[in-house]
């Protein structure tokens, strides 16, 4: 087993043992959920979207024991992690993206949730714009996987798609890509999905 599967298998050990699974709802984004569609990647962290603000703080409490002891020394940011006194934190950019995130690091492999409150100046359409990763229609377009015995839902790798595209991540592009000519893709969600800028280059490599 990786690292990245025992961390998130962990996380779903706690989540399906709880009472708070029949409220919580999110989803797992990024390289693992694309390596769960058959990417072949290496995963740097779990990365998890709940639905709701509120889902965050029931993260943490599920997370608790893998929380620091005392506050992190570090200052908001990639090495910021959660603790008992601050369990999450809310960060306001100058263009008005606004997030709240936990973050840890659970049998050496990190963990990150987080809600996105207001996406403000992230493209986000079904008509022309492409659907970002973490927008508005990706709970209306997930996809179940499987790790272990636990069943969650992830972004599906045309939605992914059109989020590399935009990040210019052209190892994670071609990866999706592959697996997408190896395994088929969903006609309907590419042409939602991804931009009318990108949608001319996806179909030049499946062609």
């Amino acid at each position: 087993m990786n690292s990245w599967e025992i961390a998130l298998s962990k996380v779903c050990e706690l989540y399906f043992s709880s009472e708070v699974n029949s409220k919580l709802e999110w989803i797992l984004v990024g390289s693992v959920g694309s390596v769960l569609q058959g990417c072949e990647m290496t995963p740097g962290d779990v990365d998890i979207y709940t639905k709701n603000k509120e889902g965050i703080a029931q993260f943490a409490e599920l997370l608790k024991e893998y929380s620091l002891l005392d506050k992190c020394e570090f200052p908001h940011g990639e090495n910021w992690l959660s603790s008992l006194e601050e369990p999450t934190y809310t960060q306001t950019f100058s263009s008005g993206f606004s997030w709240t995130k936990g973050s840890w690091i659970i049998d050496g492999f990190k963990v990150e949730v987080v809600h996105i409150s207001n996406s403000v100046g992230i493209p986000d359409s079904m008509d022309g714009d492409g659907i970002w990763e973490g927008g508005q229609f990706i709970w209306n377009h997930f996809r179940n996987v499987t790790i272990g015995r636990y069943t969650i839902p992830t972004v599906p790798l045309e939605i992914q798609l059109e989020s590399n595209l935009r990040r210019q991540r052209s190892d994670r592009t071609q990866a999706i890509i592959t697996a997408l000519q190896k395994y088929g893709y969903d006609h309907e969600l590419i042409e939602k999905a991804l931009s009318k800028k990108h949608l001319p280059y996806f179909h030049s490599q499946m062609n």
